[in-house]
């Protein structure tokens, strides 16, 4: 795969998606976060917290905001093609469901994962979340409408030697397609959501944090930075 630099900010960050934009929060000046977007142009702009608010979740944020203990940019973000958008942290172990108008719809303190935390989440059609365990070296996909784990890749391990996943820190889907980067063996996995089939489809150089595909382009985050990949192949 071949990568091109979109920027120096990466690691303690995440990508979000607006319309037709990326935006990334990034940590890296400690408890006070800076955020940026860039769009088709790949030029990157920095914007403030009710920017990025409304761009990642939309005119509602105000009001969720009201239901969630913190500010919506502390959350891994989540949505649904129906605009139910549902939010965690690791810190809290606690996934909250908005419905499209902002109404709170669901509030589960999760108990899976024998005492790993969540480090993302990401939304399944047509009732379903995978969560990531990285510590667990473990993703999870859970029933939304039983609040049941409904299938697991990894076995809650506190070891961090597996050949297969090893702190997998995100997930993607796109087309029934998840994507699995793990941070500790620079390893891209896809898992086709209907056979469970897993194909590694890359090693990296570097540590590798995030990966998604969006109408501008397809995106990874290592240590040094964002990166656009330009050939797949």
């Amino acid at each position: 795969m071949k990568l091109k630099r979109i920027t120096d900010i990466g690691g303690t960050g995440k990508l979000d998606f607006g319309q037709k934009e990326v935006l990334f929060c990034s940590w890296n000046n400690g408890a006070n976060p800076d955020f940026y977007t860039f769009d088709k142009s790949k030029i990157v702009k920095k914007v403030d917290a009710e920017y990025f608010a409304n761009a990642v979740v939309g005119e509602n944020y105000k009001k969720i905001e009201q239901v969630l203990p913190s500010k919506v940019h502390n959350y891994c973000i989540t949505k649904s093609k129906n605009g139910e958008t549902y939010f965690c942290t690791e810190q809290e172990g606690i996934i909250y469901g908005f419905d499209v108008f902002g109404n709170s719809i669901l509030q589960w303190n999760v108990e899976i994962g024998e005492g790993h935390s969540i480090n993302y989440i990401e939304f399944q059609e047509p009732h379903f979340l995978w969560l990531a365990f990285p510590t667990g070296q473990t993703v999870t996909q859970v029933n939304l409408t039983n609040k049941q784990e409904a299938y697991k890749i990894g076995e809650y391990s506190w070891e961090d030697d597996h050949d297969l996943l090893s702190y997998p820190e995100s997930i993607f889907i796109k087309n029934n397609i998840l994507f699995i980067p793990n941070m500790g063996n620079k390893k891209l996995y896809t898992v086709d959501l209907q056979t469970k089939n897993i194909e590694l489809i890359s090693i990296f150089e570097e540590k590798i944090w995030q990966y998604a595909e969006t109408e501008i382009g397809t995106f990874l985050i290592t240590d040094t930075g964002i990166y656009e990949i330009e050939n797949k192949e």
